[in-house]
């Protein structure tokens, strides 16, 4: 996938026939043929997008999205005839009443729970057998410890507004397990305190939030292009102006698509990559958004097929519209193999 990513002050995208152009404060000009772009992100402030650009995304279906230095999506344009059957937000609003809201959470925490597990299996293979076969069943235990969580998950039912507590707190649960393993991926010296959250105050929490609002692009793109209401979730209770719905489709995504790319990220960056408010410089910029990007369109085999990230996203977006409208028994995370 052809991106355009602008994070400079004082950057401009214009349009030059039928091409893109960039110019820099300090860069030569860049002309980037518009029909080779998918998506267009402008991170930080101090820069600006001409509206010729503008329109000729729209032409191509382009998506534009604004966002944080640190990643976190402000706006996004999207074309005024999208927004699939408006059966789909119907039924998604009567669900948060019914059996259907609560079976949605369940599905969201029990995908994230079993790739939680398959993440931590998937590194200990590398020491089976070798001189540290100690971490090996260190893992295989905490990981047995959180698929452990999963039927409890199947015990819970009624209207999602009461139960969504004792969810949540299974979530939690697992999530302590994870990340006091987790943190034995990353090496010592970057001395990762554990998972803190949403303001990070050290190198490895600052690439993990990037990484989420990097997946969190993409969900909301998926909710709308499914016809589904961003805003009006599940598992996470309403907030005015937070896409709760994205939030809760993130959950089975973020130990595959972020937790994952921040072990390697971990062995790669250098405490040099980042500013001293914990912003990456712009070399940091690069490597991070490489990774995270590249994840995103990655292929991986999924349910016997070989298929890429970023549009099995999708898909799972559109079975939760589909089983919202009743066009299927249940909606099933995605899960691959480890």
């Amino acid at each position: 996938m052809s991106r355009i990513i602008l994070s400079d002050r004082g950057s401009f995208l214009g349009k030059s026939g039928e091409q893109f152009r960039i110019t820099r404060k300090d860069g030569p000009e860049v002309l980037v043929p518009a029909r080779k772009v998918q998506q267009i992100l402008v991170l930080g402030s101090g820069i600006s997008v001409s509206s010729d650009a503008v329109e000729m995304a729209d032409q191509l279906g382009v998506e534009i999205v604004f966002a944080s230095y640190f990643g976190r999506p402000r706006a996004r344009l999207i074309p005024a005839s999208l927004g699939g059957t408006v059966k789909t937000r119907r039924e998604q609003y009567r669900a948060y009443d019914d059996s259907r809201g609560s079976s949605l959470a369940r599905s969201f925490i029990s995908g994230k729970l079993k790739n939680q597990s398959s993440l931590l299996k998937s590194f200990a293979k590398k020491w089976k057998g070798g001189e540290r076969s100690d971490l090996w069943q260190q893992f295989r235990d905490r990981s047995a410890e959180i698929e452990a969580i999963i039927p409890q998950l199947d015990q819970i039912n009624g209207r999602v507004e009461n139960v969504r507590d004792k969810i949540m707190g299974l979530e939690g649960t697992g999530a302590e397990i994870y990340w006091r393993t987790w943190a034995a991926l990353i090496p010592e010296e970057w001395g990762f305190p554990g998972r803190d959250y949403p303001a990070a105050k050290d190198h490895i929490n600052s690439l993990l939030n990037f990484g989420y609002y990097v997946l969190e692009q993409e969900v909301w793109a998926a909710t709308l292009y499914a016809g589904l209401d961003p805003y009006a979730g599940f598992l996470h209770a309403d907030r005015p102006g937070q896409e709760k719905l994205v939030y809760d489709m993130m959950e089975e995504f973020r130990p595959l698509v972020v937790d994952r790319v921040v072990v390697g990220l971990a062995r790669e960056m250098k405490k040099g990559h980042f500013q001293e408010d914990m912003r990456m410089t712009r070399d940091g910029m690069k490597i991070a958004s490489s990774a995270f990007y590249g994840r995103l369109d990655e292929r991986i085999t999924y349910r016997e097929k070989s298929q890429i990230l970023r549009n099995i996203i999708r898909s799972q977006a559109a079975a939760v519209a589909t089983f919202l409208r009743g066009e299927r028994q249940a909606y099933e995370p995605f899960t691959p193999r480890w």
